[in-house]
């Protein structure tokens, strides 16, 4: 039994290598999970009492793969023990370094969640803006794929291949990408240019050649726009940012403008007294400005215009104009002052 357990039966190595080989890897794996716990319970502590947000930084970076390192310190420490060709040597020298390739890669990708996460993420919190809020996560996304892509080029390079052939094609190829889709690298760019300028908000109302609507999301390519039916509208960003834009949430009020017209039997006193009328229902509305242009302003075919000017609360000015427009229904009624309504008067003569 014990000349059984110590023949080489398994590849040239005995069974109580092969156990040896895994008790050293189950081994690191429970002083891994032992380490973790002791960070994740006594080290948080210790952070929370520090101001610096340093030790936030290395904890959140390293407490999860420093377990992966153990399993492959572990597995090192288990090869050791095991009786290795040396035709397999090669076979296993590329697997140790895709691992530690792997787990590098892990923490540069847990680094960079910790950085937008302690230090980005707090400062786009305190700006007004919301569209930083959006497009961190966006660039966060792509230096991760940077970092991922990076780590597969060193793991092809393990295989033999020659990186630098690779990268060359790439370059070319990446020329001949560039050509083929300069719309979306223009696009991805104008992005880049709303980040920074930051002439709208998700979130504000915009006037963007014709298209009236409300800014529900910006991506690297294109900002989403809910217009009045409801509807999205996919506007790429290289247009926007070529274009005009009208911010219209940025004004403090809305102009609203109209106009009221009188019957031509109207006379003058009550002209008088409906101007009077529609400027103290403008003035007396909080959500209002004083002070409007109520102006007699032309004789039209059938009726007399009196023209309304005022500006209305951007957040209110909805409501604000159905409440001035019954107000001055309601008092137009009450002093017997008519609307003037498109007629046409026919005159005939005996012959």
């Amino acid at each position: 039994m014990i000349e059984w357990l110590f023949a080489p039966n398994y590849w040239g190595n005995s069974l109580y290598q092969v156990i040896l080989f895994f008790a050293c890897i189950v081994l690191s794996v429970i002083i891994g999970k032992v380490i973790y716990y002791m960070i994740k319970a006594r080290a948080r502590q210790i952070t929370k009492k520090s101001k610096s947000k340093i030790d936030d930084l290395f904890l959140h970076t390293i407490e999860k793969p420093l377990i992966f390192f153990l399993i492959i310190i572990g597995i090192g420490l288990g090869l050791n023990v095991l009786t290795i060709s040396a035709d397999a040597l090669p076979t296993v020298d590329v697997i140790s370094g895709i691992l530690i390739t792997i787990g590098a890669a892990w923490i540069v990708i847990n680094l960079i969640d910790a950085v937008i996460k302690l230090y980005f993420m707090p400062l786009a919190e305190a700006t007004d803006t919301r569209l930083d809020d959006q497009l961190i996560p966006i660039a966060s996304k792509t230096m991760k794929w940077l970092v991922i892509i990076f780590a597969l080029l060193i793991i092809v390079s393990r295989f033999g291949y020659d990186i630098t052939a690779i990268l060359a094609g790439l370059g070319i190829g990446g020329l001949a990408f560039a050509f083929a889709a300069k719309e979306t690298i223009a696009d991805m760019f104008g992005g880049l240019s709303i980040l920074i300028s930051k002439p709208f908000m998700v979130g504000d109302w915009v006037d963007f050649d014709g298209i009236v609507g409300q800014v529900e999301k910006v991506s690297l390519r294109h900002t989403i726009i809910r217009n009045y039916d409801k509807r999205e509208v996919s506007v790429p960003n290289s247009k926007i940012s070529k274009s005009a834009v009208v911010n219209i949430s940025s004004a403090p009020s809305r102009k609203i403008m109209f106009n009221l017209g009188l019957t031509y039997e109207t006379p003058a006193k009550k002209i008088n007294k409906a101007i009077e009328l529609v400027t103290e229902i403008i003035n007396d509305h909080d959500d209002c400005e004083n002070y409007p242009t109520v102006q007699f302003s032309e004789f039209k075919d059938s009726s007399l215009n009196l023209l309304v000017i005022y500006y209305a609360s951007n957040e209110k000015w909805f409501a604000a104009r159905h409440d001035i427009n019954m107000s001055i229904k309601e008092a137009f009624e009450k002093a017997k002052i008519d609307f003037a309504y498109p007629t046409q008067m026919i005159y005939t003569t005996k012959a």
